[in-house]
Formats: structure tokens, C-alpha cells, sequence
């Protein structure tokens, strides 16, 4: 089975919830960046980045074997977030580690 590059994508308050509901069903590395958006599709966004225009969100990303995911999408569905989370997965075609 192949592996996949998870990526979730929620708001920075709700990365602690996020990474808990990842860690109780994977024991894959987390990877979690902040990143900035900015766009006009605001459904996810609070009132105040509504008004600024600027999304404060997290990147959260983790290889796991492409059978985990379902069970990682549940997990973090059901987790108690304030705001909504976007996700993606997309094949991992090689990797690695240097040394």
C-alpha cells in the first residue's frame, strides 16, 4: 500500500486539539507549521480574519500508510475544534532520510 502526505489545515488555537485526536490513532511524526491565508473564501474564518482578511491557521502533516487515513480524518472530525478543519492527502511518490 502506498503512503500518503496528510496535511490538515485548521485554525492555530485548535492545533493542540488536532495533534491529540492524531496522536491517540497514529504514532506517525507530526509536523505542524503556522501559515498565513489569505482569500476571500472566509466560511471557516472568525470574525475578527473575516474583518482583516487574513486566516491565522495551522498546517499539520504526517506520512502514514494510505489504509490509516479514514481512521486519522474520523479522529480529527470527532475532536472537540472551534473551527473547521480542511484536509488532503496526496501520494507519496518517494522519500527518505539523509544523514
Amino acid at each position: 500500500m502506498p503512503d500518503l502526505l496528510l496535511t490538515f489545515h485548521c485554525a492555530s488555537r485548535d492545533v493542540e486539539t488536532v495533534v491529540a485526536a492524531i496522536r491517540a490513532a497514529s504514532q506517525a511524526p507530526i509536523h505542524i507549521q503556522n501559515v498565513a491565508v489569505r482569500g476571500r473564501d472566509f466560511s471557516d474564518a472568525r470574525t475578527a480574519e473575516r474583518v482583516t482578511g487574513n486566516l491565522d491557521r495551522s498546517a499539520i502533516e504526517l506520512i502514514v500508510a494510505d489504509d490509516a487515513m479514514t481512521e486519522l480524518v474520523r479522529a480529527v472530525a470527532e475532536s472537540r475544534r472551534d473551527l473547521p478543519v480542511r484536509w488532503r492527502a496526496v501520494a507519496v511518490v518517494a522519500r527518505g532520510r539523509l544523514a
